[in-house]
């Protein structure tokens, strides 16, 4: 009897070992940068080859709870970022690229990071192009 009370002891010591190893729940924010529009006039129904296009860019982002330093996040080529960062709300600041005033960067944008969750997000800047 006592030898089946020192294998169910075991079992619980195991178990409690493997979820002590598994990954954390990330959060953060995800997205996309965006430049448009692409054509001088825009059509109804649009046409794929004026959607939006990706950006690369920088992007600025600071927790509003505290004076903590800010992130620089970074899309690639292909428009895609993603950052990591504890649950809070932040300030998303979209950077202007070398000194040029096109692609103009969006207004500042306020986000809600849950615990648990990737926050998806698009950042739009404009191309100047009307």
């Amino acid at each position: 009897m006592r030898s089946l009370g020192v294998l169910a002891g075991v079992v619980v010591s195991l178990a409690a070992c493997g979820t002590a190893g598994a990954q954390p729940l990330q959060s953060g924010i995800s997205g996309r940068v965006l430049a448009g529009p692409t054509c001088p006039v825009e059509r109804f129904p649009p046409q794929p080859q004026c959607a939006p296009r990706p950006l690369a860019a920088s992007l600025r982002i600071r927790r509003v709870e505290t004076s903590s330093a800010s992130k620089l996040a970074h899309s690639g080529a292909n428009g895609r970022f993603r950052v990591l960062l504890p649950p809070g709300v932040y300030i998303i600041h979209a950077l202007s690229e070398n000194g040029s005033p096109f692609p103009r960067p969006p207004r500042e944008r306020r986000v809600q990071v849950r615990r648990g969750h990737l926050t998806r997000v698009t950042i739009s800047y404009a191309t100047g192009i009307r």
